[in-house]
């Protein structure tokens, strides 16, 4: 029960990662509420967790859909205690062919949205004195690869936005922390995955010799949420199997 009583906001929370996320904090005590876009995910995933897990529809970059999520989680919980901010879009194309659309895309998704949720959230953890904040990110915000330039420049200032909260409102009690997963088989990386010639040749940059499961980002973001990292802020945590070691 290393979250008992805690209140978490879990964004993308229908699949993939966030589901998982979910799970482990369910089983940790603490009360959940799932944000995304497709309802029908959120409910399923909601049937398993029980009555101390609640839904809100909505899109990222909708800033109402955003007031929305935080009023009903004030209604129903009165705190947020934990902010994972988890929802992302992942696309490619050669930086000189990208339309000027599919950047804004992707920078309205992975960076704008952010800002503006945890804007909203922040006022929030400053009157409580108390709050944590994890954003789900990528080895590719630490590192670069080639024909997905928006998606690495969105993740790099994600991470440098994770560590400018820890800095600035470390002395109020919030921590702020970057996970940086490697390949998770998601329904993001679905498409990818199948070709297999290409995940033989990827795996090989691998370490530990295997891809990585939402669940093993989750038991990240679960030390991250507990007390047990109450002295870990501003950190970017690769959860790859050893991709970025070499």
């Amino acid at each position: 029960m290393r979250l008992k009583d805690k209140t978490a906001i879990i964004t993308g929370g229908g699949t993939g990662i966030g589901l998982a996320t979910a799970h482990a904090f369910h089983q940790e005590g603490a009360k959940i509420i799932l944000f995304g876009r497709r309802k029908e995910k959120l409910e399923k995933a909601v049937e398993k967790l029980g009555a101390s897990a609640m839904i809100v529809q909505g899109d990222m970059t909708n800033n109402n859909d955003l007031d929305q999520l935080i009023n009903e989680t004030l209604h129903n919980f009165k705190k947020i205690d934990v902010l994972v901010n988890n929802a992302g879009l992942f696309n490619g194309s050669p930086l000189h062919e990208i339309s000027d659309s599919q950047w804004d895309e992707i920078m309205d998704i992975n960076i704008r949205s952010v800002f503006q949720l945890t804007r909203r959230v922040l006022p929030v953890m400053l009157s409580q004195k108390y709050g944590n904040i994890i954003h789900i990110s990528s080895i590719l915000g630490l590192i670069a690869v080639p024909e997905v330039a928006a998606y690495n420049v969105s993740k790099g200032a994600l991470n440098q936005f994770s560590r400018s909260i820890a800095v600035e409102y470390g002395s109020s009690g919030i921590r702020s922390n970057s996970i940086c997963p490697g390949l998770i088989a998601t329904d993001m990386t679905a498409d990818l995955m199948k070709d297999t010639e290409l995940m033989k040749e990827w795996s090989k940059e691998y370490p530990i010799g295997r891809f990585g499961k939402p669940e093993d980002v989750a038991n990240a973001c679960l030390y991250l949420a507990s007390d047990e990292s109450s002295f870990v802020t501003g950190i970017t945590l690769p959860v790859d199997g050893g991709f970025t070691s070499h």
